[in-house]
Parts: C-alpha cells; sequence; structure tokens
C-alpha cells in the first residue's frame, strides 16, 4: 500500500516522499539517534548526551505520539511492583524469581509522571555505558515525519538515512 505524498524538509530543502513507503528513518545527532520504523521507535544515547537532551527527545516523542510504550523488565521485591505502579508504569506480569520477582511494565508514553522516572533511569544507565531503548508504536510514514518535524527543532539535529521498502 504507498502512502500518501509526505514531505520532509531537510537541510532547508524539502524532500518528497511521493507514493513511496518509508521502511526505516535514521535521525539526530553525534550523541542521540532515534530510528523509526511503523512499528518500532528505537533510542541511542551516548554517554555524553544531557539530561535536557533526553527529556527533549522523549517528550517530543510524547508529544507526537502519547500510544508509544516502552516494555521494561525489572527483578525486584514484592512491594517494588506497586512503587512502579504509583509511578505510572502498567504491570503486565510478575513471576518469583532468583532474587525476588520478575516483574514486566508497559511505560505508557501518555503519562508524564512515568517518563520523568524513565529519564531517570536512562541518566542513570549512561554513568555506565550508552544506552539503547525499544519502544512499540502503530506509526505511519506521517507519524515518523511528524516526530522529524518535532525533534528538528533541537540544537544539532538532523536526517542521517531514510531507507524505502522495496517494491
Amino acid at each position: 500500500m504507498n502512502s500518501p505524498m509526505v514531505e520532509i524538509k531537510v537541510a532547508g530543502t524539502n524532500l518528497i516522499l511521493e507514493g513511496k513507503d518509508i521502511n526505516l528513518v535514521e535521525m539526530g545527532r553525534d550523541d542521540v539517534t532515534v530510528f523509526c520504523t511503523h512499528g518500532k521507535v528505537m533510542l541511542w544515547f551516548g554517554r555524553q548526551v544531557s539530561e535536557s537532551m533526553i527529556r527533549q527527545v522523549i517528550f517530543g516523542i510524547s508529544n507526537v505520539d502519547s500510544s508509544v510504550v516502552h516494555e521494561q523488565e525489572v527483578i525486584c521485591d514484592f512491594k517494588t511492583i506497586s512503587d512502579y505502579e504509583s509511578m505510572g508504569y502498567t504491570l503486565i506480569s510478575y513471576s518469583k524469581t532468583k532474587g525476588g520477582y520478575r516483574a514486566i511494565f508497559n511505560l505508557p508514553f501518555s503519562k508524564k509522571f512515568a517518563l520523568d522516572h524513565f529519564i531517570g533511569s536512562i541518566v542513570a544507565q549512561l554513568k555506565e555505558k550508552d544506552v539503547k531503548k525499544t519502544m512499540h508504536w502503530d506509526g505511519s510514514s506521517e507519524s515518523i515525519v511528524q516526530i522529524y518535524n518535532e525533534l528538528k527543532k533541537l540544537d544539532g539535529w538532523g536526517m542521517k538515512r531514510i531507507e524505502y521498502k522495496e517494491v
């Protein structure tokens, strides 16, 4: 199925995607990259990225599509499960395991309080290494363009790569 004409402004020029289905769009800067497909949004944060930039990227994506969800697995004690729920995470499943409970949560991008906690966890992880996160969504070519248009406002943001579906 071909998508309707989509216009992307890149470096002051218009890129027309008439009748082409986008497979992948990669955008960002040296310290952060966002990969968008129709089913996933993947984030890479380098160790030098600022907390402010992480916040702008996460909330920028949330502003475009608040139905985005990140699935997170946590090994914790039973009481901590309710702590995550009080922070806006949605419990999907849990089971007893060595070291406590294995809990799987969905972090909905519609809950700003949960996003604040998520950003804090990314900042903490960056002290050790680069961070990769995968979110799930039902994105279209148009919503990918909307994410690009939202994030291109950030300093140094640009388009890195576009892949089209093969016919």
